[in-house]
C-alpha cells in the first residue's frame, strides 16, 4: 500500500508470532537452552471474546533487536489438544507509520470488505485481519523496540509469566467440570 507521496506505510517486521501449549516450557527452551533473552511477557483478554479468555504474549529478544514472540490463549485449545499446524497458530505483525496511517488501512480494509478488528492494546494502537491465504496479519501504529524495551518490564517479565501459568492452570481447572475436559497439571 503507498501513500499519496509514494512510500510504503508498512515499515519493517514488528516480530513474528506463534502459538504455543505452555509458555513456560517454551521461555525455558528460547531463553534458558538458546539463549534468547525474556524481553517482556504481556497479558490481556481476548478482544473477541467475551469469556473472559485470556492471552499470554512472551516476547524473545534475537540480537539484531527483533524479537520472536509466542502466545498462548486459555480456551480457544485445550493443552492436550493442541495442534501446533493449526490455521490460528500464526502471525504476522507489521509496523505502520502512526495511528492516521493504521486508521487509513482500516478504512481500505473496510472498503474492500475484508473483516478486521482495530483494538487499543496500551502501548499501541493493533489492527487484524487475515489475507488471502488464510494468514493473520496484525499492523501495529507506534514504536516499539525491544532490544531498548524498558528496564522495568524486563524486570518483571518473569513475575507476568509466573502469574500467567497460574491463572491458566486455575482456568482449566474451573473449566474441566463444565467441559469435561481432564485437568492440566
Amino acid at each position: 500500500m503507498m501513500h499519496e507521496n509514494n512510500t510504503p506505510s508498512v515499515r519493517q517486521i514488528h516480530h513474528h508470532a506463534y502459538a504455543c501449549w505452555d509458555s513456560e516450557e517454551t521461555r525455558h527452551f528460547y531463553e534458558d537452552v538458546l539463549g534468547m533473552p525474556l524481553v517482556a511477557t504481556i497479558v490481556h483478554k481476548d478482544p473477541l471474546r467475551a469469556d473472559g479468555s485470556m492471552y499470554c504474549h512472551t516476547f524473545f529478544e534475537v540480537a539484531d533487536g527483533s524479537v520472536l514472540a509466542f502466545f498462548e490463549h486459555t480456551s480457544l485449545f485445550h493443552p492436550k489438544n493442541f495442534a501446533a499446524r493449526s490455521g490460528f497458530h500464526g502471525k504476522v505483525a507489521l509496523q505502520v507509520q502512526g495511528n492516521g496511517a493504521l486508521r487509513q488501512l482500516k478504512c481500505k480494509l473496510d472498503a474492500a470488505g475484508v473483516r478486521n478488528v482495530l483494538t487499543d492494546q496500551e502501548t499501541c494502537l493493533s489492527l487484524r485481519c487475515n489475507d488471502p491465504n488464510g494468514l493473520v496479519l496484525e499492523l501495529r501504529a507506534g514504536t516499539f523496540s525491544f532490544l531498548g524495551y524498558d528496564a522495568t518490564a524486563r524486570t518483571v517479565a518473569q513475575a507476568e509469566l509466573q502469574q500467567w501459568l497460574y491463572h491458566r492452570q486455575n482456568w482449566w481447572r474451573g473449566r474441566r467440570s463444565q467441559i469435561g475436559h481432564p485437568s492440566v497439571s
